[in-house]
């Protein structure tokens, strides 16, 4: 019953929610734990999450658009759609977790930390991100059209394709990454391989 649209909640502990369908715009979670969470469908646009600990939340739809993450960390999930685009991410750790499509497109992201994830397309378009890593990951695909990366750290991570190379100015690349990202970078800088 405390979670509702706009709600204020500080230090709370959540076990075994179903927040399916569930219309939480604006909530505000200060300091709070969740642990197991059904949220399909769930919408939490412009929410706050700040301090939080989240594990075992699985939802085949998820929506937070324009929502503020500030140290958050998220585990063990299993989410089909997230759609994150416009948010306000800093200091977030995700990790063990699983998620078809992550999109974080239009968002600024500072600090972030994807760990042994699988990831089916991640979406950064037009995002601004500062410091993010993606060590143990499998991704699909990645987007970085018009994306502004800073240290975009891409080392560790098993990428299948990027779609936008041209916006991978900023990312750091392990060596051994440089012959699969080889036709990518060559397209970026308009050289014909023949």
């Amino acid at each position: 019953a405390d979670l509702e649209p706009g709600a204020v909640l500080d230090g709370l502990r959540f076990t075994d929610l179903d927040l399916s369908g569930a219309e939480l715009e604006r909530l505000v979670l200060d300091g709070c734990a969740i642990e197991g969470c059904a949220a399909d469908e769930a919408r939490l646009d412009r929410a706050r999450l700040i301090d939080c600990v989240l594990a075992g939340l699985t939802a085949p739809r998820f929506r937070a658009a324009g929502a503020t993450l500030r140290d958050v960390h998220l585990s063990r999930s299993r989410i089909g759609a997230a759609e994150l685009f416009d948010g306000e991410w800093q200091r977030v750790a995700i990790d063990g977790s699983r998620i078809d499509y992550l999109n974080l497109s239009g968002g600024r992201l500072e600090d972030v930390r994807l760990t042994d994830c699988t990831i089916g397309d991640l979406d950064l378009r037009g995002a601004v991100v500062t410091r993010m890593a993606l060590p143990g990951c499998r991704i699909g695909t990645l987007s970085v059209a018009e994306a502004r990366l800073t240290a975009l750290d891409l080392r560790g991570a098993e990428l299948e394709g990027v779609d936008g190379g041209t916006g991978l100015a900023g990312a750091i690349l392990g060596e051994e990454q440089l012959p699969r990202f080889a036709s990518v970078l060559a397209e970026a800088l308009g050289i014909v391989v023949a």
